[in-house]
């Protein structure tokens, strides 16, 4: 099982948690600095930025103490202290004058409700993070448009607290807005649904996982753990063997892959496979992969999806096999009319007995939407050959006597 308490350090290591703003006189009276607060203020900067922390970290703590309790420049004295303590990583002493910034309710309303959000982080890099949760979500509620790293934040301080529900939710929550999911934001989901022995929703995530991470092998061995643990042997061990034979990362992976999981009878799930991955150039979409990719849409009865695809693959096979298949299936989808072409061009290409199969279909085809004369012709082709003989002798039978009574009628 992975590391996950190295994981999540890695969130909140990697979180860039204050970034030092230009102190500006505000236009509104209540928020006005005096001239040698400003310049005091400035200079404190200035030293932060060129690095001599001790230097600033001396003239703030003067100018703290030249302030008023309470005080709008007081707030912002304690807030440039508090960046410059972040940024030495000392959480705690930030925290406490983040803190101290915002009880005075001196801030203006935008700048204390970003103060709130840094507070939060900084309470969870310094491991208090019940302080952080409760902050974190009373900002949530009061911000419009969140960010999803503040979801991810949220539920990583859950699990944390051993809330692995509320961790649950707000990653899902984080996942379904991101384009781009971190791996490790499926970590800490996967991480709680097992927790929680959750065991379904955690092979969903380990199949997700190891289409994105083919070549981790350690998501291929919790899944077939995870099968087993189901009663699932067969499925446990053909997964555990691929991951042993095959050179994971390598796009054969994928193929093999969702060959598997077509041949485990769960088509739905190779098809997806297949697709992301020849949407995203991890696989060709040449013709062999197409015809992969048909064949699960056509195991999980998606017959439309299926047919969109075969319509690909009549552009790269000339050899009638392609147009034969794609006829098949909107002829069983009963789009009678759309089948008739692709239909045509397997008759045409196809030399051997699938052309028996082929005209057989396209007279089909051309009986239901009305045209009798040319659905004989095809069906005399299909009586030449064994397989078709049969069907395609009552078939033309049929259609012999209705063009008989058409004559009988028009005379």
């Amino acid at each position: 099982m992975m590391n996950l308490s190295m994981s999540i350090s890695r969130i909140f290591l990697l979180i860039t948690l204050l970034m030092i703003t230009t102190v500006t006189i505000a236009k509104d009276e209540q928020y006005l600095l005096t001239e040698k607060t400003y310049k005091e203020l400035s200079a404190a900067q200035e030293l932060m930025e060129a690095d001599k922390n001790i230097a600033a970290e001396t003239k703030l703590n003067a100018l703290l103490n030249k302030t008023a309790n309470g005080s709008y420049e007081m707030a912002v004295v304690q807030q440039t202290l508090g960046y410059l303590y972040s940024s030495q990583e000392d959480y705690k002493k930030a925290s406490e004058l983040f803190q101290l910034a915002l009880d005075s309710n001196a801030l203006p309303k935008k700048v204390s409700h970003d103060l709130k959000y840094n507070l939060a982080q900084l309470l969870m890099a310094d491991e208090q993070y019940n302080k952080g949760i409760i902050l974190l979500k009373q900002w949530l509620n009061a911000e419009s448009s969140p960010p999803n790293n503040a979801h991810v934040l949220l539920a990583s301080a859950y699990y944390r607290v051993k809330n692995y529900k509320q961790t649950i939710e707000y990653m899902r929550i984080a996942i379904k807005n991101e384009k781009s999911v971190k791996e490790v934001w499926y970590q800490v989901l996967l991480s709680a649904y097992l927790e929680l022995q959750q065991t379904k929703s955690a092979i969903k995530i380990l199949e997700t996982l190891i289409v994105a991470y083919p070549y981790q092998k350690i998501y291929w061995m919790q899944l077939s753990a995870l099968y087993l643990q189901q009663n699932k042997e067969f499925s446990a061990l053909a997964v555990k063997m691929l991951a042993q034979r095959l050179e994971l990362g390598d796009s054969k992976t994928l193929i093999s892959l969702a060959d598997m999981y077509r041949y485990l009878h769960i088509p739905y799930k190779s098809a997806q496979i297949l697709t992301n991955a020849i949407n995203e150039g991890k696989i060709k979409g040449d013709l062999n992969n197409l015809n992969r990719l048909a064949d699960s849409w056509l195991a999980a009865r998606e017959s439309q999806k299926a047919a969109d695809v075969l319509q690909q693959t009549t552009e790269l096979d000339g050899s009638g096999d392609a147009d034969l298949k794609y006829g098949r299936v909107l002829f069983e989808l009963e789009q009678w009319k759309n089948a008739i072409e692709p239909l045509l061009k397997s008759v045409q290409a196809l030399k051997d007995e699938r052309l028996g199969s082929a005209s057989l279909l396209l007279g089909m085809a051309q009986f239901h939407v009305g045209d009798l004369t040319q659905a004989k012709t095809q069906f005399i082709k299909a009586v030449a050959f064994e397989n078709e003989r049969s069907q395609a002798g009552q078939w033309l039978r049929h259609v012999e006597r209705l063009l008989k009574d058409e004559i009988i009628n028009e005379s």
